[in-house]
């Protein structure tokens, strides 16, 4: 809940910062139309933002001043223009074009302002004597504004992540949505936990980044489906019926692999080269707009949701094998920071 206040503090200030970005602009705009000055408190934004603290700027609005400003403005929305053609080239989806260039905003601003201290630094080393070039604050406080929007933005962006479709599981044609199916979920569907009661009281120690609450053997019929950690939904505690499902495990030897799948797909038809050769994405039939795959060894793993705190639940998916490319076990889990 902590953690959800402070991300909508930061979003109520992006919101209120791209206001006062468009307010700083527009009131730049009439200034120079009608050949008057900026109020002070413009003057004193520029004056705040610079490289070194020698540097001054000139309290100065004019129509050169207003250019600087807008082709800044301009050059930026070229180079998100040029950053999603060269991710949507890549990945092929203007969603996650459009995603990966939200959350490089800030690095884009970087970017265009220092193409901008270039060009300016052009234009006074070719400017004629008799011809003052002015370092303008009113100019650098319109910067000042994006730059400090852009940060803002980083910052909302990399706690929300997006919202993504959770991971299911099928055991024997049950299907198991990880993070949402409780254990009451499971046991009307004819499952049971091993050496564990429905009303036993599940207490979430918070010891650990990925496994929260207690983990169980879920069977059926007296034969085992793997391993679950059951979590308390909200608070600390609550009864194990109650509890949902964060993480499940199966070992490749498990007698009903057969009838365990992740996605829809069949863990039985596995083999390590569909892992070696193939994304993971592709091999669970996923689509996601934010996620990370990566190699250990014999062991492979897709995380959906790649920063580390979230507003939105995280998924991860690893298949481990052994030595001799044998398939070993399959985990499927989800993250989010109010479990731990």
């Amino acid at each position: 809940m902590g953690f959800l206040i402070v991300f909508l503090g930061f979003f109520i200030i992006l919101i209120l910062s791209f206001i006062a970005t468009i307010y700083i602009y527009i009131r730049f705009a009439f200034a120079v139309k009608s050949d008057t000055e900026v109020p002070a408190w413009i003057y004193k934004i520029g004056q705040s933002f610079k490289s070194r603290s020698y540097i001054t700027f000139d309290n100065v609005t004019d129509s050169t001043a207003f250019k600087e400003a807008t082709l800044f403005i301009v050059r930026l929305i070229f180079i998100n223009l040029l950053f999603i053609a060269v991710a949507y080239h890549n990945t092929h989806s203007l969603t996650f074009a459009a995603y990966k260039c939200i959350k490089a905003q800030f690095a884009l601003v970087l970017v265009t302002t220092f193409i901008q201290k270039i060009i300016k630094l052009i234009s006074i080393t070719r400017a004629k004597l008799d011809n003052p070039v002015y370092s303008y604050a009113s100019t650098n406080a319109v910067i000042t504004s994006i730059f400090f929007t852009s940060f803002i933005l980083m910052l909302c962006t990399s706690m929300a992540g997006v919202p993504v479709k959770p991971l299911n599981v099928q055991l024997d044609n049950t299907n198991v949505i990880i993070g949402e199916t409780t254990a009451a979920d499971l046991i009307s569907s004819g499952f049971t936990f091993k050496d564990a009661s429905p009303n036993d009281i599940v207490v979430n120690q918070r010891n650990d980044h990925f496994y929260y609450g207690k983990l169980v053997e879920i069977t059926k019929d007296g034969k085992s489906y793997g391993n679950m950690f059951l979590t308390p939904e909200s608070g600390d505690k609550d009864k194990l019926r109650n509890c949902i499902v964060t993480f499940y495990r199966v070992e490749a030897t498990n007698n009903q692999i057969s009838k365990v799948k992740i996605n829809n797909t069949r863990l039985e038809n596995l083999r390590y080269n569909d892992f070696n050769s193939k994304k993971m994405i592709n091999i669970f039939s996923l689509n996601p707009l934010d996620y990370k795959e990566d190699t250990y060894d014999n062991s492979f793993s897709l995380k959906v949701g790649t920063d580390e705190y979230l507003i939105w639940k995280a998924y991860w998916i690893t298949a481990d094998f052994n030595d001799d490319k044998s398939p070993y076990r399959y985990s499927v889990g989800v993250h989010h920071i109010k479990w731990e």
